[in-house]
């Protein structure tokens, strides 16, 4: 006849489920504040992000641009400025490559390391050619037709990306 009143709840709940419905009730709130601050926090960084990569994209071309400006002054220029052109050319790819890694890192390669390093071996071998008074280099304009097609596609790939 007598209840006590520590062994039941509003509605015949005994107290122990009360306590462990309130505490479930704490957990969820809890989690979805979390979620909101998440989301919120989150935001920002996913715009940034885009905003990142179109930055990446646009140093990417003008590079490109620039390495292959180079290329069409090379075939005009004597071997101690083409030399220099050619250095102009290996540091443009350079910072292509880094860009690139950086992209990278951020989860997407822009463009694939492999036509890179083939433009920085064409360049190597041409400087090289040029270095050693001309003497490896068969026919000159062979290289520069080579390099400034491989530029050229380059160039254009990287017109592509958005």
């Amino acid at each position: 006849m007598y209840r006590r009143y520590s062994q039941t709840g509003a509605g015949n709940m005994n107290l122990s489920q009360v306590n462990r419905n309130r505490i479930k009730n704490a957990l969820i709130l809890l989690l979805l504040v979390a979620l909101i601050v998440l989301l919120v926090i989150s935001l920002p960084l996913i715009r940034n992000q885009g905003e990142t990569r179109s930055l990446y994209i646009q140093k990417i071309q003008e590079e490109c641009d620039d390495a292959l400006r180079q290329a069409n002054v090379l075939s005009r220029t004597e071997a101690v400025a083409s030399s220099s052109e050619l250095t102009r050319i290996r540091c443009n790819i350079q910072s292509i490559r880094t860009i690139n890694s950086l992209s990278q890192a951020t989860g997407t390669q822009l463009l694939d390391d492999n036509s890179l390093v083939t433009i920085v071996n064409l360049v190597d071998r041409y400087q090289t050619g040029i270095n050693q008074g001309g003497q490896k280099i068969v026919n000159p304009a062979e290289y520069t037709t080579s390099l400034q097609n491989a530029l050229q596609e380059l160039h254009d790939t990287a017109g592509n990306l958005k």
